[in-house]
This record gives structure tokens, C-alpha cells and sequence, in this order.
């Protein structure tokens, strides 16, 4: 009769442990996954981050140009490439467009840590109108000079 009461406290100890052990795996896996979650940065907030560059638009009247993207890639590094094509060749005008490129890269599915826009003439691509970027992370602030969220423009002669 010892043997069986044996047996029966040796399986319990086996159910205990093998419950303490999943506990343990199940709370080690949750803090690994918050540590995971801790290390890879968040986006910037869209709402906010546009409502920033609406606020730096050099003026409400300015139209936003018809453009298209002739052009477009992500560097591994997180930069966006991008090239528009218009045929405006207003400076508030290029402005704008650049701004809106930028909104653009904020509402990309990918991580996107800087932005580099050229803007070029729909019938000759090789004249750049104007040029662009922006910072959307800290490493993107590396990647450009720039502060997070600041618009760099540039009119080319």
C-alpha cells in the first residue's frame, strides 16, 4: 500500500512542478516580450505629427500642385526616397509639395525614420526643382542634421 501512495505523491509532484514550470516560462516569455517591446520604438504619433506640419505649411492659401511619384524607395537604414513630378514651378508651391510628401512618409505602413524628397519638372527628370527631407525618429535626426519633424527645403536655381 506504501507503493501506491507513492505513486500518487510522486505524480503530484510531477503535476506541481510541471504547473510551476509553465508559470514560470509564462512570465519569463511575458517579460521578454515587454523588454522586446520596451527596445523597439514606437512611431511617432500620425494625429500629431500632422497636425505639426500643418502648422508649419508656409500658407493656407497655397494650393497643393498636381504632382505624381515618378520614383520611390526604402533604404534598409528606414529612409524614404521619393521623387514628384510637376509642372509648377511656383517656390510656395514646391514648398508645400515637399511638406505634403512628408505627411505622406508619416502615414507609411513601414518604420520610417527620415524622408528625402526630390522634386522634378514632369518633362525633364533630370532637373531637380527643389529638394527636401525631414527627421521622423532620433535616428532619423541623425540621418538628416535635422531636428524630428522639421522640414528642410531647398529651391534649386
Amino acid at each position: 500500500m506504501k507503493r501506491k501512495k507513492l505513486l500518487f505523491n510522486q505524480t503530484r509532484f510531477i503535476i506541481v512542478v510541471a504547473l510551476a514550470g509553465s508559470m514560470v516560462g509564462i512570465i519569463y516569455t511575458g517579460n521578454k516580450d515587454k523588454q522586446i517591446a520596451d527596445e523597439v520604438p514606437s512611431p511617432p504619433s500620425i494625429t500629431t505629427s500632422l497636425e505639426q506640419l500643418t502648422s508649419l505649411s508656409s500658407s493656407p492659401e497655397v494650393q497643393l500642385p498636381e504632382y505624381e511619384i515618378t520614383e520611390e524607395r526604402m533604404d534598409d537604414s528606414g529612409i524614404w526616397h521619393v521623387t514628384l513630378g510637376t509642372l509648377t514651378a511656383n517656390q510656395q508651391e514646391l514648398k508645400k509639395l515637399v511638406q505634403h510628401a512628408c505627411s505622406i512618409a508619416l502615414t507609411k505602413s513601414q518604420i520610417v525614420n527620415s524622408v528625402f524628397i526630390d522634386v522634378v519638372q514632369n518633362d525633364n527628370s533630370s532637373s531637380k526643382l527643389a529638394t527636401g527631407k525631414m527627421a521622423l525618429t532620433s535616428t532619423g535626426e541623425a540621418q538628416t542634421g535635422s531636428k524630428k519633424l522639421e522640414v528642410a527645403f531647398q529651391l534649386n536655381s
